[in-house]
């Protein structure tokens, strides 16, 4: 019997270590403040984020994790998601909107939801680590004009791949580390980008602050028919990580 409880006690052991060994990750939760710029049209001549729809700075969430393996062949997992979400209100005169034409005061709104499946590899995996790969990312939401008596809302959802790449710089003795990580993708009526510059510190059993300058851009005719965006979203990032 005190054998077989050794025995056990062992396979329990190597089980964990082996887990250890195999399975790693990591998982982050920040808030994005970030200002809008670009344009937009619904079928009339683009107008400004700022000036026309009267958006301003906004802070929101995002999310992201990723799953890493030992067995070369198969890609790791990242999946993320960021929302972005605007209100305004300002005076045009003589503006078309989808299927109304606005005078005076109008209140106006936007919301694009972005979520991401990545398929990455590991080439470098030291001091400086090195990844690339491809994301999936679906683009949803919706922007809208509205007054006392009209309302007209373009919706929107796509699908889109981006070529993926990320590389890190883990200061050697230190628990502080550098970061660029980033998608894009050019094609036919659509552009897309978006990337992360980050300072991380990690303080105890994988638990980090981290802390950046993030952007996105999309520039799309295929969003919704009739619908142009050249939108942008910049400014700092702030997340909690915990890294396993």
């Amino acid at each position: 019997m005190p054998h077989l409880k050794k025995l056990a006690l062992f396979a329990l052991l190597s089980l964990g270590e082996l887990h250890a060994d195999m399975i790693g990750g990591e998982v982050s939760l920040g808030f994005f403040n970030h200002e809008p710029s670009g344009s937009a049209s619904y079928g009339s001549s683009d107008a400004s984020l700022e000036e026309t729809f009267g958006f301003s700075e906004e802070q929101d969430i995002f999310l992201k994790a990723y799953l890493e393996h030992p067995f070369p062949l198969l890609p790791n997992l990242k999946l993320g998601y960021t929302t972005l979400s605007h209100d305004g209100s300002s005076s045009v005169n003589d503006f078309t909107w989808g299927d109304n034409t606005y005078d005076g005061h109008i209140d106006s709104s936007l919301s694009l939801d972005m979520s991401d499946v990545t398929l990455y590899y590991e080439f470098l995996d030291n001091w400086a680590e090195v990844d690339a790969g491809l994301t999936l990312r679906y683009i949803s939401g919706n922007m809208g004009l509205s007054n006392n008596t009209l309302n007209d809302v373009a919706d929107f959802s796509i699908w889109t791949p981006l070529l993926y790449g990320k590389v890190r710089f883990n200061m050697p003795v230190t628990d502080l580390s550098f970061q660029l990580e980033a998608n894009a993708i050019s094609y036919w009526d659509m552009t897309a980008y978006d990337y992360e510059l980050s300072a991380r510190y990690t303080l105890v059993m994988g638990l980090g602050l981290e802390a950046g300058y993030k952007s996105f851009h999309i520039d799309s005719d295929d969003l919704v028919d009739g619908f142009h965006a050249d939108l942008d979203f910049s400014g700092p990032y702030a997340a909690a990580i915990w890294d396993f």
